[in-house]
This record gives C-alpha cells, sequence and structure tokens, in this order.
C-alpha cells in the first residue's frame, strides 16, 4: 500500500488530485490482490487505473503546455512509453488472467507512478506555479 506524503504534492491542486486518485486505484488494487478478491473485480480495478491514468496524463500535458514548460515533449513522450507498456501488462493480464499477472500490473504502477511525480512531475511544478 502507498502511503500519501507531503512530498508527494506539487502544490498544484488538479494534479495533487489526480495523483491521490491513482494512488488511491493502485490501493484497492493492492487491497483485493492482498485479499481473496475475485479476479473481475481485480479487472475492474485495472480497467478504472489505465482510464484514469489516460484523463490524467491529458490534463497534466495541457496543464504543462499552456503554461510554456519547454519540455512538455519529453514529458509526453514518457507518459506514451508508460501507457504502451502498462497496456502490454495488462493485455497479458487479460489473455492469462491470474493473480500473478496482476500483482505485476500494481507492482509496475506504483513503482512508476512515485518514481514519476518526485523526478518528472516536480521538474514542472516551478514553471506551472509561475504561469498561473
Amino acid at each position: 500500500m502507498i502511503e500519501w506524503s507531503s512530498r508527494y504534492e506539487t502544490g498544484i491542486a488538479e494534479v495533487d488530485e489526480d495523483h491521490r486518485r491513482l494512488v488511491d486505484l493502485i490501493n484497492d488494487l493492492d487491497a483485493m490482490l492482498d485479499g481473496s478478491g475475485d479476479l473481475g473485480r481485480v479487472g475492474m480495478i485495472i480497467d478504472a487505473l489505465v482510464d484514469y491514468t489516460d484523463y490524467h496524463f491529458t490534463r497534466e500535458e495541457r496543464l504543462m503546455a499552456a503554461s510554456g514548460y519547454a519540455e512538455v515533449d519529453e514529458h509526453a513522450l514518457s507518459h506514451a512509453q508508460f501507457g504502451q507498456f502498462l497496456g502490454e501488462l495488462v493485455g497479458g493480464c487479460m489473455l492469462e488472467p491470474s493473480r500473478d499477472s496482476a500483482v505485476r500490473v500494481n507492482d509496475y504502477l506504483r513503482e512508476w507512478l512515485l518514481d514519476h511525480i518526485l523526478v518528472e512531475d516536480m521538474k514542472f511544478v516551478p514553471v506551472v506555479k509561475t504561469a498561473t
């Protein structure tokens, strides 16, 4: 489980709201995988994670572009690469639904999201805050 911490805060309300929602979904998935949750419910949470991640990336990229963030294209590329890899993981999970494949998706999401927030997202924070 991810315990939300102030170190994940960007100070940009909509970004922090999205990140918290993603953390909640990852924690929901983690809780389902730790218990005896059925794989159908796990699939629904993974679908929600994929959908919300796409929504968040679009919103974040628009915010960066509107603020004149110079590295928006590189940031968007990292989002696209993540989306492609996540799609492959989820596709594998759908072809062979198992607790192990869902755990792989969950582990990847958790590690990627926290690293992305702390490293990549923090780079655009000063530019967005200055522009708003």
